[in-house]
């Protein structure tokens, strides 16, 4: 134990952690600020923390997902999101699968977190086809539940659904479909009364940004 929590705290640069420290406590001391629950408050700062270390490829990214995926699902259903709950219930049963691929496929070098990969040219064409189709049909299925935002519902689980994959198997194609639910999910949160949750997705769309301009840039270092 006393390993896996030494490797997993390696490799970290200092502004790395300011800004991991920034993003907890703007959730943190903002949604306090303006009394949301506590259990959302949590929820949120759990989020945070498997998006970070995500970022930083470190496989304990996944326990934080496992205390994340079944609080947001409360939120989400008491928003009519039931998309959302079908997600994160999804998400939820991911967690475990990840933690040992990523654990499987770690660097010899500790320090620098999980092994990166890229889909093929052919690979992204089948990928964006199916995801296209799936939301097409996850679009009616939501419109007849009578859910709320359904296309924006629709949009981000199947985009979702297929980051997540992409998350496990540690492919970069996974940030630009992360940054597009985020998107998406600001815009469905924004006006709704979980003000933690939204100050939630808004740091997620900028870590989205960052973390995956420097998977992609790591992949490029070592390109032979």
């Amino acid at each position: 134990m006393g390993g896996f929590i030494a490797e997993e705290c390696s490799g970290w640069r200092p502004a790395e952690v300011a800004w991991g420290v920034f993003c907890v406590a703007s959730i943190a001391g903002l949604s306090i600020l303006w009394k949301e629950p506590p259990l959302m408050i949590f929820a949120a700062v759990c989020g945070m923390m498997y998006t970070l270390l995500a970022g930083k490829g470190k496989s304990c990214c996944y326990l934080f997902g496992l205390i994340n995926t079944p609080l947001y699902m409360y939120a989400a259903w008491q928003q009519r999101y039931y998309g959302d709950v079908a997600l994160n219930a999804f998400y939820f049963l991911m967690m475990l699968p990840g933690f040992i691929v990523w654990r499987k496929h770690r660097r010899r070098n500790a320090e620098k977190g999980v092994e990166k990969t890229v889909l093929t040219k052919s690979e992204r064409w089948v990928w964006l086809a199916v995801m296209v189709a799936a939301t097409v049909v996850l679009y009616r299925v939501l419109v007849a539940l009578g859910g709320a935002r359904a296309w924006c519902d629709a949009m981000t689980n199947v985009l979702s659904v297929g980051a997540m994959i992409l998350t496990v198997k540690r492919c970069a194609e996974q940030w630009p479909l992360w940054i597009a639910v985020n998107l998406i999910e600001v815009f469905m949160w924004f006006g709704v009364s979980a003000v933690s949750l939204l100050l939630m997705w808004i740091l997620f769309l900028v870590n989205g940004c960052v973390l995956g301009f420097a998977w992609y840039r790591e992949l490029a270092e070592n390109r032979p």
